[in-house]
């Protein structure tokens, strides 16, 4: 199956339908950290319009929770039927070790993204969770996954420059760099080291070096800024946690607003 040109560019879309307790939002950060863009689904009427809105994304479905096996089977059938939803690329998770489950939805129906049988244990799920997303080429072109922050109470930053002490607006993040605004004009010059920058994401507080790019582009008045690597553990994953739960914000609006 062509990847679509979007999924290509900047990756497929990952949503774990009814999630298991063990793939609890801890899990799905790590999976992030792997810089796949991952979701959190409790509907499956949201998943439909979820994968609708962006073909080629990847679904695991919980088959133990909301509905008996055999209506989930006719559930997975019909979404990879109908033309909006044709493109998802399904996965199976659950607890129950039938041999002739897996058969059926690998054999018969031939769901791409595997079935997974959790008694094997977190770990060696999550290895093979990581193989599959790896397989499908779930990063696209992209390397990092990015979040969109529309509200500087929520993002902001500090940061010295020379000896002023100047705040700004986060616009969005990943742990390669951001774009951010300043409260204030500054002459900041490309290739300027900037050793103190203070970020302040969702009350979570830590600190970066960065080297200052110049002016974003088509962002006016607002700058690039290239995170020094490596970035401290902590530091990373505090940011990866922050996208994790802005991106899944975002996510949980734009289905509420489909279901209306």
């Amino acid at each position: 199956m062509r990847l679509p040109e979007e999924a290509a560019t900047y990756g497929r879309k990952v949503f774990f339908l009814y999630p298991h307790s063990v793939l609890n939002d801890e899990l799905l950060v790590e999976i992030l950290s792997h810089e796949y863009e991952v979701y959190s689904l409790s509907s499956h009427d949201a998943a439909v319009k979820a994968v609708a809105a962006h073909p080629g994304s990847i679904l695991f479905v919980n088959i133990d929770e909301a509905l008996e096996e055999p209506k989930w089977e006719t559930w997975i059938r019909q979404l990879i039927s109908q033309p909006e939803t044709s493109a998802t690329m399904v996965g199976i998770m659950t607890y129950n070790p039938n041999a002739e489950l897996a058969r059926k939805y690998l054999m018969e129906m031939m769901v791409p993204c595997g079935f997974i049988q959790l008694k094997i244990g977190l770990t060696e799920s999550k290895r093979i969770i990581l193989k599959t997303l790896e397989a499908n080429e779930a990063r696209g072109r992209r390397r990092y996954v990015r979040a969109r922050c529309f509200d500087a109470k929520i993002a902001s930053l500090n940061v010295k420059v020379g000896k002023q002490v100047c705040s700004g607006s986060i616009l969005d993040i990943s742990v390669a760099g951001m774009t951010f605004n300043l409260d204030t004009p500054t002459n900041l010059k490309p290739q300027t080291v900037l050793e103190d920058i203070q970020l302040r994401l969702k009350g979570t507080l830590c600190r970066v070096t960065g080297i200052y790019q110049g002016p974003a582009q088509g962002l006016v008045g607002s700058h690039l800024l290239m995170f020094r690597v490596p970035l401290e553990d902590g530091t990373t994953a505090k940011i990866h946690r922050f996208i994790f739960h802005t991106l899944q914000e975002e996510m949980d609006g734009f289905v509420r607003s489909r279901l209306g």
